[in-house]
């Protein structure tokens, strides 16, 4: 079921009235991580009284249709786009459907046991909330990445300390302080998630094991190919590789383009070479020529087109090679410009 569907709680949430909302019910952990044992999670269910779960209700309504956008018809939806190991596009949330996912699957089971059985925890173990909402028998849950904020009372030095005014006087503010509320994050519905943030997703499952785990196997794949250029070539290519966005997109890079790449890269360092010798003489022919190809002359940094290698300058970035290998220059229809399809 999308989050779009009528039926969706989530959807439904969103476009409630105060008596609807009422019918809610809503239930708060606070979650640290036990990665060192089977449970991976400990959670401790929090009583809160009713003016907060008013509260926490309202803004979770207020938020939802912060992240809701007006489609073709003038409606407001949520805007959906599949999960890519890539930042999520601005106004859109990421949806990961766990079917093909199974240890974060398995991690995401883990986490909905933990809150059946309330754990001691110190307020400086939590790492993140959870908020379950329940609504006609369906479910779900909301996971803001923040811990508690302890009172500098329980800190061994300090270098500011909280007051709060009590009666006639200010006072030290002797509780830690759990704070609620604030942009959506990451919403659990069944078996999808829906990514706002992305760091949320990946700090609460540790899921930056997963995405490197998935760049290292398609970085062993190009390295590789018959067409990598070997040492230092390669431990070049592999330390740029480190970079954060140039990881995800590594990741991200599906088994079947890298087929196609293999497959077909000669065939590209022919057309590359064709391109670069057929620039014009005259300037205005030049500029507009330079124009309709900007994306691609970077690749003649990275790429030997006589010889048909990848050969990778260390002075220059490997991002534009990058989308070459991804399969990510794509040719504008109205332009016919080629550019980088985000």
């Amino acid at each position: 079921m999308t989050l779009n569907n009528k039926a969706n709680i989530m959807n439904q949430l969103s476009k409630m009235n105060d008596d609807e909302l009422n019918k809610v019910d809503i239930e708060v952990f606070l979650v640290s991580k036990a990665s060192a044992t089977d449970d991976l999670y400990n959670a401790k269910k929090e009583n809160i009284n009713n003016e907060l779960k008013v509260w926490i209700k309202e803004n979770i309504k207020k938020e939802l249709n912060a992240i809701k956008f007006e489609n073709e018809n003038g409606e407001k939806t949520f805007h959906i786009q599949d999960y890519d190991y890539e930042l999520t596009k601005k106004d859109f949330i990421a949806k990961l459907s766990l079917e093909n996912e199974k240890d974060l699957k398995q991690k995401k089971e883990k986490l909905v046991q933990s809150l059946t059985s309330s754990a001691y925890l110190e307020d400086s173990e939590v790492k993140f909330q959870v908020i379950k909402l329940s609504y006609n028998s369906k479910s779900a849950y909301l996971i803001y990445y923040r811990g508690i904020k302890v009172s500098a009372m329980n800190k061994k030095s300090v270098r500011r300390i909280p007051t709060i005014r009590h009666r006639e006087q200010l006072v030290i503010q002797e509780q830690d302080v759990v704070e609620f509320g604030g942009k959506i994050e990451l919403m659990i519905i069944d078996d999808l998630f829906y990514i706002v943030s992305p760091r949320t997703l990946e700090y609460s499952f540790d899921f930056t094991d997963h995405i490197s785990t998935k760049k290292d196997e398609n970085l062993a794949a190009l390295t590789n190919m018959k067409f990598f250029i070997e040492d230092p070539n390669v431990n070049v290519f592999i330390e740029k590789s480190n970079q954060y966005m140039i990881s995800r997109r590594l990741a991200g890079i599906e088994k079947e383009t890298l087929d196609t790449l293999e497959a077909s890269f000669v065939e590209r360092c022919k057309e590359l070479k064709d391109i670069k010798e057929r620039v014009p003489d005259k300037p205005e022919e030049k500029k507009e020529y330079f124009d309709k190809y900007n994306v691609l002359w970077p690749l003649y940094n990275h790429i030997d087109v006589f010889e048909k290698k990848v050969s990778i300058d260390p002075d220059k970035s490997i991002e534009p090679l990058i989308y070459f290998f991804a399969d990510k220059i794509v040719e504008s229809f109205l332009t016919k410009e080629l550019r980088e399809s985000l």
